[in-house]
């Protein structure tokens, strides 16, 4: 294995034959699939993390618990999970992974992304919760007991979910036109992280553009003219360039790492009963998504409700730039530590950042296990 398929240093992918081992059973049958996988998971894996979020905040360990989760009564167990717009529940509902599931899930609607899930975290009202790399970045150097437990990945490198976008008619034809412009910047999000990194492919600094920062009202402000440019992903990206009055300026391809996170609150991680549910849920999850791209017919019933938008936009977001859940490797962790460090030496953060702290991969076997379920390569 090369490099960028190991681990950052003081982690061993390999738990010595000593380690005690927790049973999860991940997928269920159900009238969807028939398919049930035994994941058979490390209660510790040596030298998992030093500390979490900047080193003041120790991130927990594998919590010690019964030799097999399958025999652990996770029944008064809630796992409290911050969605976004029901993204994550709708895939899971739709594709029959949330059947007997052996602990109860509370679920929270958060707006404005990622900061505002980790803030939920960091105040102990939610447990885990899925966004961008971003985030992340930030809740580390601010401190916040945060890690991540979970990446899903882009399937094809050559697609993004984000993108600058402006007018059809604006004058602004390429990154270099961005001098002068009024530009949204969604701060501590991945929008963030593509404007800079457009900034500097144009030869340019924040000092040639006015950024302006909106939690609320950033589309009615483009709308008016108010805002030249938008990042914008996901859903909002694909109903905006449905709409045919808008292009893309420059996408995320070879600029994001294209990554979404899970990421938990480490007290949740340190609790027994709690870090068995995630487990469990990180790999019902990565089934749904498989189940997600593998049906993108069925995955429309989903989308058009949840987005509230017609069958050729929810087509157009499905197609958009499909995500895989993969192992947390040397991959993972070495674009999130080159995106910190160029935030640090743009000044955004006060100093640099060891990020392989905020990364636990306690449950890469759950990952590896739904991976080798997949037809073809994974």
């Amino acid at each position: 294995m090369g490099d960028e398929g190991r681990l950052p240093a003081g982690r061993d992918a390999t738990p010595a034959p000593s380690v005690p081992l927790r049973v999860l059973m991940i997928g269920r049958p159900t009238g969807r699939r028939s398919r049930r996988l035994l994941v058979v998971v490390p209660l510790a894996l040596a030298g998992l993390l030093a500390a979490a979020c900047g080193g003041s905040d120790p991130a927990p360990a594998p919590a010690p618990g019964t030799a097999a989760a399958a025999a652990n009564d996770l029944s008064g167990v809630t796992l409290r999970f911050g969605d976004q717009v029901n993204g994550v529940r709708s895939v899971l509902e739709a594709s029959g992974e949330l059947e007997d599931t052996p602990y109860k899930i509370e679920w929270s609607q958060f707006q404005g992304g990622g900061p505002t899930v980790i803030a939920a975290q960091t105040g102990g009202d939610v447990d885990l919760g899925v966004m961008g790399e971003t985030p992340v970045v930030f809740a580390q150097a601010a401190h916040s007991p945060v890690t991540v437990v979970g990446a899903a990945r882009i399937v094809d490198p050559a697609k993004s979910n984000f993108a600058l976008v402006v007018k059809k008619d604006s004058p602004i034809r390429s990154v270099a036109d961005l001098r002068g412009a009024t530009i949204l910047n969604s701060q501590g999000t991945v929008s963030q992280y593509l404007v800079a990194k457009a900034l500097e492919k144009g030869g340019l600094t924040t000092d040639d553009v006015k950024l302006v920062n909106l939690q609320q009202g950033a589309q009615a402000a483009y709308d008016r003219g108010d805002i030249d440019v938008i990042a914008s992903g996901g859903p909002p990206l694909a109903m905006m360039l449905a709409k045919g009055a808008d292009r893309v300026l420059m996408t995320g391809t070879g600029v994001l790492p294209g990554v979404n996170y899970l990421v938990a609150r480490n007290g949740a991680l340190s609790d027994a009963g709690l870090s068995d549910a995630i487990g469990d849920f990180l790999g019902r999850l990565a089934q749904a998504q498989d189940w997600y791209n593998a049906h993108p017919d069925a995955a429309i019933a989903i989308v058009k409700p949840t987005y509230k938008v017609d069958d050729t936009v929810a087509r157009a977001l499905i197609d958009l730039a499909p995500l895989r859940y993969v192992p947390i490797d040397r991959t993972v962790t070495d674009a999130h530590q080159r995106e910190a460090d160029f935030f640090a030496d743009q000044g955004v953060l006060k100093a640099k950042i060891d990020t392989s702290t905020v990364f636990d991969d306690r449950y890469n076997p759950i990952i590896n296990a739904v991976a080798q379920g997949r037809p073809g390569p994974s």
